[in-house]
């Protein structure tokens, strides 16, 4: 199996811990998966969630840019409803300049949280359609205007050439797909959020039959993300894979906090109901010993046409999530 690996990362702050230990990490993180050979590091944006601190995915990321030499960094990604195209457009060209020719800027037109946070994220900003926010950030940096445009002659700063990195629209249906092949850009299918693997096939045909290059994409490129855990064995990242489901019951309750333990999820008084919805969360992802989780990303990288995985593992022990990684790159580089 040739195809690339990357790591997807949401920064968990697990129980008992705080910000500060998991920043750091995280950059140990960013670090032990370019040296496994992982293609791309990129941060997810999440707000008002206490037990993950990527609320603002530009600061781990030029805080990775100074620990690392070889893998892209990125965004998986901007909310760009949350922002200003411009300050986007300023703040990814100044990342490059901190990595030159090795960031990627993901683009996505949910809120990342929920929808009171997001009114107050965008404070008294009037909401305006994705696709013209999109356009805004695509001439901000590149300074390529339509005719009459009232903001043409701006540029975002830093200029300098190849600052304004490529861009890859993030997606669970087939709209972002759309967007995508009309802009010449990657298209990154969410299937660790919707699972149906149909659907992100579909997402991927259409794309690649309407794409329209690029400067940055001669050609059309999906990635498709995943949750996964892996262990030496099955047991054991059944175990590991506990939390993730009281996780998500918690988000599903309304409730915030740090990343539960094992322990923890396992001590939890679920009802009937609850447990039905932490397993649901559980089965949605890849879990097993090394060989279990290379043969299903082999599957869904084939049933999906995916050219390349970009993997989200969310555990309690932050040896144990970059333990995962090492035995995932390495069951997959014997297939």
């Amino acid at each position: 199996m040739s195809i690339p690996l990357s790591v997807l990362d949401l920064l968990p702050i697990p129980s008992g811990s705080d910000a500060p230990t998991a920043l750091q990490d995280a950059l140990k993180l960013v670090q032990d998966v370019e040296q496994l050979g992982y293609k791309r590091y990129w941060v997810a944006e999440h707000h008002n969630m206490l037990g993950l601190a990527s609320s603002v995915p530009l600061a781990v990321l030029a805080a990775a840019s100074q620990v690392t030499s070889r893998i892209r960094l990125g965004s998986g990604g901007v909310m760009l409803p949350n922002h200003s195209p411009l300050s986007v457009a300023e703040g990814y060209k100044l990342l490059s300049a901190l990595a030159p020719h090795r960031v990627d800027l993901g683009l996505g037109r949910a809120p990342g949280t929920d929808g009171r946070t997001a009114r107050a994220l965008r404070g008294v900003n009037p909401e305006q359609p994705f696709e013209r926010e999109l356009a805004e950030l695509i001439a901000f940096g590149t300074g390529n205007y339509p005719a009459g445009h009232p903001f043409a002659g701006i540029l975002a700063a830093p200029v300098g050439e190849g600052l304004f990195p490529p861009l890859w629209i993030l997606s669970s249906s087939g709209y972002g797909a759309e967007v995508a092949a009309y802009i010449g850009a990657g298209l990154a299918f969410a299937w660790h959020i919707n699972p149906d693997t149909a659907m992100a096939r579909a997402a991927a045909d259409s794309y690649r039959a309407a794409f329209r290059p690029s400067p940055d994409f001669s050609e059309p490129r999906v990635m498709v993300a995943a949750n996964v855990v892996c262990a030496p064995t099955q047991q054991e990242a059944e175990e590991l894979a506990l939390p993730l489901g009281l996780m998500f019951l918690r988000l599903r309750l309304g409730e915030v906090g740090q990343f539960p333990s094992v322990a923890e999820a396992k001590a939890y008084p679920y009802t009937e109901q609850e447990r039905a919805v932490a397993e649901a969360a559980i089965r949605r992802a890849i879990v097993g010993d090394p060989q279990q989780v290379a043969a299903r990303l082999k599957q869904l990288a084939h049933d999906t046409a995916a050219d390349e995985l970009i993997l989200s593992t969310l555990l309690h022990d932050p040896a144990a999530r970059q333990e995962s990684y090492r035995l995932v790159m390495d069951a997959v580089a014997q297939l």
